[in-house]
């Protein structure tokens, strides 16, 4: 319910893989960060990213290279899950501001 929960928040922002029927996720589900690399972010960046706003980084690069899979186990409060959305929407903004030229591609946050 969490994962499905957290991919419903953030799948207007970011792409994500391997949606099963109904577009629904089973305890996981998968961020395709690839096309960032193309403004010289990677994936780890993302993750290292999501450390400054209090989190463990995720699983990056498994089983799908260049991604982030999110797996909230089913104790996470509805207060966590929105922050955790929160911060990622918030990374989401500072890439859109790389590839509008706002930031610059190698000195941002």
């Amino acid at each position: 319910m969490n994962a499905n929960y957290l991919k419903s928040k953030l799948e207007k922002n970011f792409t994500i893989l391997y949606s099963g029927e109904k577009g629904r996720s089973a305890h996981e589900f998968i961020i395709d960060c690839r096309p960032f690399k193309k403004l010289n972010i990677e994936v780890t960046d993302i993750a290292k990213r999501l450390m400054d706003y209090g989190f463990h980084a995720p699983t990056v690069s498994f089983p799908v290279p260049g991604t982030i899979m999110i797996e909230p186990t089913e104790s996470e409060n509805l207060e966590e899950l929105d922050r955790f959305c929160e911060a990622m929407i918030e990374i989401r903004k500072e890439i859109k501001q790389i590839e509008a030229g706002d930031l610059d591609v190698k000195d941002n946050m």
